[in-house]
């Protein structure tokens, strides 16, 4: 077993990024749903993932998200077409 005297504190600011993601996919829509819906939760996706970008300490794990970020919105603008 691991205790968390091994582990590094997460921070405060991170822990509630990784929590507001969360809470959003767990808003996703259900089937079935409108474009528009799901466009703006795909929205919604993206801001949270910049918003954990911003927090996050690897320049790759930052790079990722904001490239999942970036996919969302394009995602929900083609949705909007």
């Amino acid at each position: 077993m691991i205790t968390s005297e091994l582990l590094p504190a997460i921070a405060p600011a991170l822990k509630a990024a990784l929590r507001h993601l969360r809470s959003v996919r767990g808003r996703r829509p259900g089937a079935p749903c409108t474009d528009a819906a799901y466009a703006a939760w795909r929205d919604d996706i993206a801001a949270a993932l910049d918003h954990l970008a911003e927090h996050l300490e690897q320049p790759k794990d930052r790079e990722r998200a904001r490239a999942e970020a970036m996919a969302a919105r394009a995602e929900a603008e083609r949705l909007r077409r």
